[in-house]
């Protein structure tokens, strides 16, 4: 296996994931912030995905701005999936516990010689203290096909569910008014494929757009 390789990158060009569930408020970024200034980053880049959207190491961006650092290194996970993105995302997104000094943390964690069964390493545990030495054991992901499974199945109750969910019209056109003239072409239109299809209103409508555009899809 090889060594990642490790990018630097100005800071500008990080993306936060606008969904990250850990939130760091400025008590802990400024923890984070003194960890970066008193033992640098410790072979922890902030990862990101192919499109520079942030994986893990938000607490870190956040710090480094604090910092005024220009540029920070950068991991850059390749050929993964989506799903693998977010559960590898997930996955670093731990609960936190209890209050550490994470100066004192690091400190005792380099004078042991400690073998976490294959669990961490010796990066992950580094990566534990720059982002604040908040972890919950449990929330890792020691299965990773599990973790994408189950973030695959999640994400198809979520499509099905917004799929029966009912959206107002205007939502889908972009518009919520038209001018008299012009509502006379529509209703003959909607009279029209009524007709056509046998089915009214709404139904019709629908109807007629997804064969329109399943239609054009077959022909491209």
């Amino acid at each position: 296996m090889t060594d990642p390789k490790i990018e630097k990158w100005e800071v500008s060009r990080l993306t936060p994931y606008e969904n990250n569930v850990k939130k760091h408020d400025q008590k802990q970024v400024n923890k984070i912030a003194e960890s970066i200034r008193r033992f640098g980053w410790r072979g922890n880049p902030i990862l990101v995905d192919e499109n520079g959207v942030i994986i893990a190491g938000h607490g870190r961006r956040l710090a480094a701005m604090k910092l005024g650092l220009i540029e920070v290194p950068v991991e850059v996970i390749v050929g993964k999936t989506e799903d693998e993105i977010n559960a590898l995302r997930l996955a670093d997104n731990r609960v936190a516990i209890g209050e550490y000094d994470s100066d004192l943390l690091q400190a005792e964690l380099a004078n042991i010689d400690f073998d976490l069964d294959g669990i961490f390493d010796k990066k992950e545990l580094d990566f534990l203290v720059a982002d604040l030495a908040e972890m919950k054991t449990e929330a890792f992901v020691l299965d990773l096909d599990e973790e994408v499974k189950a973030q695959a199945e999640a994400t198809t109750k979520k499509i099905a569910e917004a799929d029966e969910k009912l959206v107002k019209i205007e939502k889908a056109l972009g518009f919520k008014q038209i001018q008299g003239r012009d509502e006379r072409w529509v209703a003959r239109f909607m009279a029209q494929i009524e007709a056509e299809t046998g089915k009214i209103g709404a139904e019709a409508f629908v109807g007629f757009v997804r064969n329109l555009m399943q239609a054009q899809a077959a022909a491209a």
